[in-house]
């Protein structure tokens, strides 16, 4: 093994921190799918492999008949519990069920974005990275009264840049919510020209928020580039992906041709079933899948939203793949999402369980579901994740 034994037990070298034994892995960054060992050493990926001795390992755990992927990857949550009430700590949200990545998606403009990354980022677990949101103030409405973009004057270009470039390592691009509750209708415009202005300026990628908007998607398409990421694609609310006769917009095509990245954002707000359905069944599959969550008791979780997308039509495979492999992809960290060998050791041990499962959305529309995701295990940087205890 490259990083060598690290010492002996009973005369047998001991390569591995850790060796899950048994489970099916599901890895699409290498297209594998078959029942394997996973040895992590480290904080790496040591060994995928039939067999691994048990003995070669500090700790072995039994994981047989239970699917092995690499850590999931939710690109789209709010995690600044300090600054808005309602988002909740990223370690409580994610870790717990299976996700080792998240990325907060605009709680934080950049007038307060150090607060975020040194009082949050920087103290949890689970390995948080942030878009940059285009109004100084982020999504606090405690500050403003009122939307975020109501006062275009909060939408400081240069600020904005500045801030993307002072953290290369923290930031993957800039965030704007074209939504009747975040704008003006007359701002829409304005905003996505501005973000546009930001992306080309620190040479990062849009995500855009496209539920309830008050200008045509079309038009909204029309300023993002290869790269750039649509959120909440599946709302009920006007200007949708589906024409009035419910067919895929020619402009959602064209988009996708193009390279525009669809994130499935799937809070119960900015989810219609029926839309997501119909999408579906046409081939509008979602890059990459997320929760838009921030609480366990308030938010779908990852698996949850992975339930629904399986239960909706979508394979296995692909269900997994873009909750890791291409998750990472779109946020430009192909280092993540994966199980080869040096990779980041970083996993997810999930039951798929059978019985009668129930989701719904905000337009009273129900789900139901025949199998679910259950998460089990989570292995961060090659350790096992164990919840802290909380002494009272």
């Amino acid at each position: 093994m490259a990083n060598g034994a690290m010492r002996e037990r009973g005369g047998v070298a001991i390569q591995y921190d850790l060796l899950l034994k048994g489970g099916e892995v599901i890895d699409p960054s290498s297209s594998l799918r078959a029942r394997r060992d996973v040895a992590f050493c480290r904080g790496s990926v040591a060994a995928v492999a039939e067999n691994l001795p048990p003995e070669e390992a500090r700790e072995t755990i039994d994981v047989s008949g239970k699917l092995v992927t690499p850590g999931l990857i939710d690109i789209h949550g709010h995690f600044f519990y300090r600054y808005q009430p309602r988002f909740g700590h990223p370690d409580d949200f994610c870790l717990p069920t299976g996700v080792t990545t998240a990325v907060d998606a605009g709680s934080a403009g950049w007038s307060v974005f150090a607060a975020l990354r040194d009082h949050v980022m920087r103290h949890s677990t689970t390995r948080l990275l942030a878009f940059v949101h285009l109004s100084s103030t982020g999504l606090n409405r405690e500050s403003t009264k009122h939307g975020e973009l109501m006062d275009m004057g909060l939408a400081q270009v240069k600020s904005a840049v500045e801030c993307i470039n002072e953290n290369p390592a923290d930031v993957v691009g800039l965030k704007v919510r074209i939504d009747d509750s975040a704008l003006a209708p007359q701002n829409a415009i304005p905003a996505m020209e501005r973000a546009r202005e930001v992306a080309e300026a620190a040479r990062c990628r849009i995500m855009v928020h496209v539920s309830r908007s008050p200008i045509p998607l079309g038009k909204i398409l029309s300023y993002l580039r290869a790269g750039d990421i649509v959120t909440h694609p599946f709302h009920g609310s006007a200007h949708g992906p589906l024409d009035d006769s419910g067919k895929i917009r020619p402009e959602v095509h064209e988009a996708r041709q193009r390279g525009i990245i669809f994130d499935s954002g799937s809070a119960k707000v900015h989810l219609d079933l029926n839309v997501c359905r119909m999408a579906l069944d046409q081939g509008l599959l979602p890059d990459s899948i997320s929760t838009d969550g921030s609480r366990l008791d308030r938010s779908f979780s990852m698996p949850d939203v992975m339930s629904m997308f399986l239960q909706l039509g979508m394979p296995l495979e692909q269900v997994i793949d873009a909750s890791t492999r291409k998750a990472a992809a779109v946020i430009g960290r192909e280092d993540l999402g994966s199980l080869r060998i040096g990779a980041v050791g970083d996993a997810a041990v999930l039951d798929l369980e059978e019985g009668e499962f129930a989701y719904d959305d905000r337009a009273g529309n129900v789900l139901r579901c025949r199998r679910r995701f259950v998460p089990l295990l989570t292995i961060k940087d090659g350790r096992r994740w164990r919840k802290p205890v909380v002494l009272r």
